[in-house]
């Protein structure tokens, strides 16, 4: 049988999800006067997908700021910071410094390629010259992630703060503590729900699913040491059920969290709906999630 063609099914992919992005963000604008940003810093060698931005607000103190770590969605083959800045920048109005990364895509690295950057953004914001940079407050940082994003964030805090599990990738834990995190719309039980269909293929080869069972299970590796989560999902969110699964898997285990569900009949959504700028239900969302990171604050 032979292989799919991975790149005919990225390139429709990203095609597809592109289109309605731009439409969606048409004429907003990339800078605004309540932020400062701070655009395509290195983090690593590739210069096209090991980079970052930072946003800061505008009005600030000497004092340092509690940190975002943002995590961007797109089926683990599209995606962008550029496709991210409207909405970070909105967090970083709030008050937070905000870092929004792109990382490699597949096909140009499969599993587990963009969980190591990740990796080493946490790693960059974790340097104490970044920190005194950019006035991170590294005991203080959050993550939010949505759809693959979200399936990521889940699998770097198992991995940070799950030894055993920490083994199998064999990272360092960076300097800096993770006081909650939101992940929205995320995919999870990847070992059990064929969300890894089509272009997320070229992530998640069928050779690698079978080699790498065992940690792409990430869920068993969840334990108490879990920083406070924050799930949402929304009526049209075509991974509601899988938030729903998590949810009661981590009561089960008796993680704490809180899931979130936003819409209703007369107000529908769809996955990832947080990020439109012009949609009044997303912004509410999104301070829900600022209010609730605001909780755990030192």
């Amino acid at each position: 049988m032979a292989e799919p063609d991975y790149q005919k099914l990225v390139n429709d992919m990203r095609k597809e999800f592109k289109e309605g992005d731009d439409k969606r963000d048409a004429g907003l604008p990339t800078h605004i006067p309540e932020v400062e940003r701070f655009d395509n810093i290195p983090y690593g060698k590739d210069p096209k997908y090991q980079i970052l931005d930072v946003y800061l607000p505008s009005k600030r103190t000497e004092a340092k700021l509690p940190v975002i770590v943002n995590i961007h969605g797109g089926g683990w083959v599209y995606g962008t910071k550029e496709t991210y800045q409207f909405y970070c920048m909105a967090l970083a109005k709030e008050g937070f410094a905000v870092v929004n990364a792109n990382y490699r895509l597949a096909p140009d690295v499969v599993y587990p390629g963009e969980l190591d950057d990740v990796n080493r953004v946490f790693h960059w914001v974790a340097n104490t010259a970044n920190a005194q940079k950019y006035q991170f407050d590294l005991d203080n940082v959050f993550i939010v992630g949505d759809s693959a994003g979200g399936q990521m964030g889940e699998q770097i805090l198992a991995i940070y703060t799950n030894e055993n599990y920490r083994k199998y990738f064999g990272y360092a834990l960076p300097q800096l503590t993770i006081k909650a995190a939101a992940l929205n719309c995320g995919a999870y039980f990847l070992t059990e729900i064929n969300s890894i269909a089509g272009a997320p293929e070229a992530y998640f080869r069928p050779e690698i699913r079978l080699t790498e069972h065992e940690q792409l299970n990430v869920e068993q590796f969840l334990t108490k040491d879990l920083p406070p989560i924050y799930l949402m999902t929304c009526t049209d969110d075509f991974l509601r059920d899988n938030a729903y699964m998590l949810s009661g898997y981590l009561h089960a285990k008796g993680i704490f969290h809180e899931i979130h569900f936003y819409g209703d009949a007369e107000h529908r959504r769809e996955h990832v709906f947080h990020v439109n700028q012009r949609d009044d239900l997303a912004k509410k969302c999104n301070l829900d999630e600022l209010n609730f990171f605001r909780k755990y604050l030192n």
